[in-house]
């Protein structure tokens, strides 16, 4: 009987849940962090590479923990961004994947961007990260659940700070986690629990501000992701999502020591709820949307998320592969 289930439970693994979770790039706003883990390793040899498109939009804006309209209230504007990922995944064998996310993003703020200065619009490279997972414990050869463990390093893109709709903070970093996962027979959960450090970026001196020079010290996180998920059917799966990031250190929006120029060394905090449709549509390809809002957070604006995706499984473990 137990070995039945287990495979049963590894068939759906596999063939029906593996590939979607595995080719999901980034889905929450750009500006809070990159990557998210996963306890499931592909079969080795296998992998998977995803392209999606996100948007996220705001007008409201988290002061501190107050929510106001923000620099831009007098417009009306709305603070905008879209990013394409990519998002390639490859089990190097059954107990060890590596994972690189990269993508291209461009800000717009409608009308006037107000005393943060700057144009209405940024384009450009966004960072990209490179990660590594080693999952210690298989659910499938043993009672207890599916653990890996998460190492990844950022590498920031090429694009201004210091400005409201700047793509990101421009930081360097290197991040590590602890994942948890099991699948039922009607549903799977995971959570993933880490530390993501961040080190500094130069002032633009062409910010508000800038005339306090020097470097920045982005701040550092703390970070945990909640996943569940449940088949509908043999083609179709949908899942729920709850993520926290908070910032260690970091000044407040309108605090001693800010001026935009200083954006990137905020204490950056958000909570995010998000819902997802996971379809599989012929092959190895298969498609996915999410959409999510920030429900919580200090310093950050007060986003919704919407996000669309195609991902191709390469390899005979994702039913026939290319």
């Amino acid at each position: 009987m137990k070995s039945e289930k287990n495979g049963w439970t590894g068939f759906a693994l596999r063939r029906l849940i593996l590939p979607a979770l595995l080719s999901i790039a980034v889905w929450y706003p750009s500006q809070t962090a990159l990557a998210q883990g996963t306890p499931w390793i592909a079969e080795p040899r296998t992998g998977s590479v995803s392209v999606s498109y996100y948007n996220q939009s705001a007008e409201e804006f988290y002061r501190g923990t107050e929510t106001v309209k923000g620099p831009l209230e007098a417009t009306g504007a709305n603070l905008g961004q879209s990013t394409v990922w990519i998002h390639a995944n490859y089990a190097i064998n059954d107990a060890i994947a590596v994972d690189l996310q990269t993508a291209w993003a461009k800000s717009n703020v409608d009308g006037a961007v107000g005393p943060s200065g700057g144009e209405e619009s940024y384009s450009g490279l966004f960072d990209t990260n490179l990660s590594v997972t080693w999952r210690f414990i298989d659910e499938l050869v043993s009672n207890a659940p599916s653990v890996a463990a998460r190492v990844g390093v950022t590498i920031p893109g090429g694009y201004d700070t210091g400005y409201i709709n700047s793509l990101g903070d421009g930081a360097s970093g290197f991040e590590g986690s602890l994942i948890v996962g099991k699948f039922w027979n009607i549903a799977g959960a995971s959570a993933e629990f880490g530390y993501r450090h961040r080190g500094s970026t130069s002032v633009n001196s062409n910010a508000v501000g800038a005339g306090q020079g020097g470097d920045i010290d982005v701040p550092s996180e703390i970070f945990m992701n909640l996943w569940v998920f449940v088949p509908v059917g043999n083609r179709v799966r949908v899942g729920g999502n709850y993520r926290m990031v908070n910032a260690t250190s970091g000044i407040d929006i309108g605090g001693s020591g800010f001026s935009p120029s200083r954006f990137p060394g905020l204490e950056e905090d958000s909570q995010i709820l998000g819902g997802q449709l996971f379809a599989d549509l012929f092959g190895s390809t298969g498609a996915h949307a999410f959409f999510g809002k920030i429900v919580g957070g200090r310093n950050t604006a007060k986003s919704t998320v919407f996000g669309i995706g195609l991902s191709v499984g390469l390899g005979g473990g994702f039913g026939g592969g290319l």
